[in-house]
């Protein structure tokens, strides 16, 4: 949720940004021309003496102790495994990187918040003193022994007229691909569109489709940027219920290319058939247009699928599978390919309930053109967005029914 710092931010948006240290007081100037108040950070190197790395299309902070990983384009930011959101984004102009404000005002202060405090009405970040090193704040999750249940907010003293819901919910949503990774290049997509496009256009609506009916919605990426598929998922930790990616399918050349067309979601588990295994591989390849993880090399998704945390919500990824499938084919040309399931990298770090949805097929002529439309791209968005909506309703009716059944 938004402070009230932020709020003053939006509707008074500061000329300059005081920070004051054991070392003295600095004045730093705030730049709006991208929209959003920003700070240029070699500005806040001598005050705060922090450091900057910038590979691709990820920046790297050192301060405090602390690594705050930015990727430029994306309203967030990473810190210890906890994911903050961000207003405006981090961005590079004439060689040098802007971080927003509100990294300053809001973020900063939660990571490290032993560490700094922030005046809203001064615009002034102050250094405090403290003994000993400071870390960022860990992940609010439960041990693998222990695993904790998806967050439910606090209950609505009345359920929404639209959707029935008793309880806040977020969802993030994933458009997959971006930036230098074009995703699959839309065999049957008209203006030179590629995946990344046609998965933007669905998410940015399913995001407003989600609004519509009272539930959070977070875009990994609101722009053309690269998302490493690691990151994405960890977006989905602590104030989040599910997570969404959207992508577009393709067949490879030979005999059924053009005719294989419909929708099919997919939830993480080990791939039963060959077409599970390529559609996975085909996802995964994202990988190759990735800079090196700051956290070191990721083993194989083999791996990966044997930790059963990743399991914890399995039985419920598949059965929000199954309703946002039911959906989605009431309003798709191409037919039903049914819920699949296999390793997907991009699943791997949501730490909640998680699908992907192929949307259809770009090397299908009428999958293609359906993709490709403003009209099929409202019908697919409209559509997910009701599938979520029913997976929620049945979990709230479980939460209800819970303490009846002696648990």
């Amino acid at each position: 949720m938004i402070r009230l710092a932020c709020l003053l931010l939006l509707v008074a948006p500061p000329q300059t940004v005081i920070i004051v240290t054991p070392r003295g007081e600095t004045i730093v100037p705030i730049s709006t021309e991208r929209g959003s108040s920003a700070v240029a950070a070699p500005l806040l190197a001598g005050p705060l003496g922090l450091t900057v790395v910038v590979e691709g299309s990820r920046a790297s902070v050192a301060l405090g102790g602390s690594v705050f990983v930015f990727q430029l384009g994306a309203p967030f930011v990473r810190a210890g495994g906890v994911v903050y959101e961000l207003v405006g984004e981090p961005y590079v102009a004439r060689d040098t990187l802007f971080l927003p404000l509100h990294w300053l005002a809001d973020c900063l202060p939660r990571a490290l918040g032993a560490r700094y405090h922030w005046s809203p009405g001064a615009t002034r970040l102050e250094e405090l003193p403290v003994a000993g090193p400071v870390a960022a704040a860990p992940p609010a999750t439960a041990s693998p022994a222990t695993p904790a249940p998806p967050p439910v907010g606090r209950p609505s003293a009345a359920p929404n007229p639209l959707t029935g819901l008793r309880h806040h919910h977020a969802v993030v949503v994933d458009p997959g691909h971006g930036g230098a990774d074009p995703g699959n290049p839309g065999r049957f997509f008209s203006g030179g569109l590629v995946e990344k496009d046609i998965t933007l256009a669905v998410a940015r609506l399913l995001r407003a489709e989600l609004a519509r009916r009272g539930i959070a919605a977070l875009l990994t990426r609101t722009s053309d940027t690269l998302i490493d598929l690691a990151d994405r998922g960890a977006f989905c930790r602590a104030e989040c219920d599910l997570f969404v990616s959207i992508h577009v399918n393709s067949m490879p050349a030979g005999r059924n290319v053009e005719r294989t067309s419909g929708v099919e979601t997919y939830f993480l588990s080990d791939a039963k058939t060959e077409d599970q295994e390529r559609v996975a591989k085909m996802e995964n390849e994202a990988l190759r247009f990735e800079s090196a993880p700051a956290g070191g090399s990721r083993g194989p998704v083999d791996f990966i699928l044997k930790d059963l945390q990743l399991n914890e919500y399995l039985r419920e990824s598949a059965r929000l599978a199954e309703l946002v499938q039911d959906k989605v084919i009431a309003v798709h040309p191409g037919g039903d390919r049914g819920v699949q399931q296999a390793g997907f990298m991009v699943l791997t770090t949501a730490r909640r309930p998680a699908v992907l949805v192929e949307t259809g097929f770009a090397t299908n002529r009428t999958d293609g053109a359906f993709l490709a439309s403003s009209l099929g791209q409202h019908k697919i968005a409209s559509a997910i967005a009701d599938g979520i909506v029913a997976y929620l309703l049945e979990f709230e009716r479980k939460l209800v029914a819970a303490p009846a059944g002696g648990r």
